[in-house]
């Protein structure tokens, strides 16, 4: 009997280790990605739309293409936090690739800026693609994390 429950809950964790790739099958979709600052699961980062532009981009070396992710960022913990302290590491396959912000009138709308506690904040980041059909690795850290976490997500284009 013990060796069933055992069974199930290792099934239970794989299946839930390996559900973490987002499939965007339109523009608009939803993912939840989870940062710590201070404490587990004090920064909610929302990918809200994800838009694949296919033209060339050229950012210390040619891609083929490039990403503009709009995500919202919520600060569901007790303390202001500065947004720059969020590490974004963008992969395709194994190769690092670069990332972006977008402006426009001067409006810078990435990782900058305060947070305060229970505030959210719409930002847009680039990344440029080696390949425009293959996921995009998120690897987010906070450099404040006492436990130095690092969240990887993946973000399929199509």
């Amino acid at each position: 009997m013990k060796k069933n429950i055992l069974v199930t809950i290792l099934i239970i964790a794989c299946i839930c280790i390996t559900s973490g790739i987002s499939e965007a099958k339109t523009k608009k979709y939803c993912k939840d990605i989870w940062v710590n600052n201070t404490n587990c699961n004090d920064i909610k980062i929302e990918v809200l739309d994800v838009d694949l532009l296919k033209e060339p981009v050229y950012i210390d070396k040619d891609y083929l293409g490039s990403a503009i992710l709009t995500m919202k960022i919520t600060n569901k913990g007790i303390y202001d936090m500065e947004l720059s302290n969020i590490d974004i590491y963008p992969y395709q396959g194994k190769e690092p690739t670069k990332y972006f912000v977008k402006t426009s009138d001067d409006d810078v709308t990435g990782f900058i800026g305060n947070l305060r506690s229970g505030e959210s904040k719409k930002i847009k980041v680039g990344v440029a693609l080696n390949n425009i059909s293959q996921p995009i690795k998120m690897q987010l850290s906070n450099i404040e994390d006492r436990e130095e976490e690092t969240v990887i997500e993946s973000i399929r284009l199509r």
